[in-house]
């Protein structure tokens, strides 16, 4: 199968999409097709560019032998209903985060990928990050000890201005959240999936300076399945927006990632590692379009090689699950004033 190419399909032309087309042909393992968009001048428009198809629906798209694969480039809350369809209709899903904002909506797409049989990539792409790879593979490895304490902090800043463009954002309906849900799901994860599964959590979640229905500002103190404790600090509230930053602590050693840099690398018995790190360099703690295309090629790569193979790819819609389920337990918390036990 060298030099097989998938057919290709975009379900949703808004800002991110551009990401997607462009990884998808960075790979050379996938031929956009078509795209569609519920504002027709929008699929149009973008069909001119990267020399395309503009559908006029989702369900032309979909009905299309010619494509395989879709990413689902929607606003948050119409993600679940899009990816059912086309799990339904047989095609393989590149979906950008979060896969879902309810439970019920993970599950309809668990059952929807795993009744006809297709793959789910989740865009979580600093999973794909050198730096982080390597920190997971030291406390994987034991360099650390026993896990003590894991952290992660993204003190993000977003206008109003950027809340009131589309008309979605800041909204329960379609944004299932605000500096969690939508900002701070890729540290939610990656604090996850640094540390391990998540046993519960504790939280305040408010709005204090937008003008929104969901949270600019949430603190939640987490307990880990292996005893550790920590915890997630995330806003869109506070200016100007730093970038993100996960310690991980342990008897014999800690690490702090800044981003995707390592900041600090202290283990027992190795040298110290200082990384280059700048705070000018690429990071969307205040331009939410400010990151690289990189993290999209190798998941665009990954799920090429996961179809070409037979194997899941690397962040499925299980992995997806993951911190959909914290995020979720800190909105409950907020609401009950209690310990929400995942």
């Amino acid at each position: 199968m060298v030099g097989k190419k998938f057919g290709y399909g975009i379900i949703g032309c808004g800002t991110i999409s551009k990401w997607h087309a462009e990884a998808a042909a960075a790979t050379g393992k996938f031929e956009l097709i078509a795209v569609t968009d519920i504002m027709k001048e929008s699929a149009v428009k973008f069909a001119e560019q990267y020399h395309c198809i503009a559908e006029e629906n989702t369900d032309s798209l979909l009905k299309r032998v010619d494509i395989e694969v879709v990413s689902i480039c929607t606003p948050s809350g119409l993600h679940a209903e899009y990816a059912v369809k086309a799990a339904n209709a047989g095609k393989h899903i590149i979906i950008e985060k979060p896969m879902a904002i309810t439970h019920q909506q993970i599950d309809d797409i668990l059952e929807a990928c795993l009744k006809n049989n297709v793959k789910m990539q989740v865009i979580s792409q600093l999973r794909f990050k050198a730096n982080v790879l390597k920190a997971k593979e030291a406390i994987d490895a034991g360099k650390l000890g026993r896990l003590v304490v894991g952290d992660v902090s993204m003190k993000y800043f977003r206008s109003q201005e950027y809340y009131d463009m589309g008309g979605w954002r800041g909204t329960w309906k379609l944004d299932g959240g605000g500096a969690l849900m939508n900002q701070g799901i890729h540290g939610v994860d990656i604090l996850q999936f640094l540390m391990g599964p998540v046993k519960s959590v504790f939280a305040h979640a408010k709005t204090l300076a937008r003008n929104i229905e969901v949270e600019d500002t949430a603190v939640a103190l987490l307990e880990y399945e292996n005893g550790a404790i920590g915890s997630i600090t995330g806003t869109t509230s506070v200016y100007p927006g730093i970038p993100r930053r996960f310690e991980i602590n342990g008897t014999t050693g800690s690490i702090t990632l800044i981003e995707d840099a390592i900041a600090s690398w202290d283990i027992q018995g190795e040298e110290s590692i200082v990384s280059d790190y700048i705070g000018g360099k690429m990071n969307s703690s205040s331009n939410p379009t400010n990151f690289g295309i990189e993290g999209h090629i190798m998941q665009f790569e990954d799920l090429a090689e996961a179809l070409i193979a037979g194997r899941e790819p690397k962040v499925n819609q299980y992995e997806g699950k993951k911190p959909i389920d914290i995020i979720l337990a800190v909105y409950e918390s907020e609401k009950t004033g209690k310990k929400i036990i995942l």
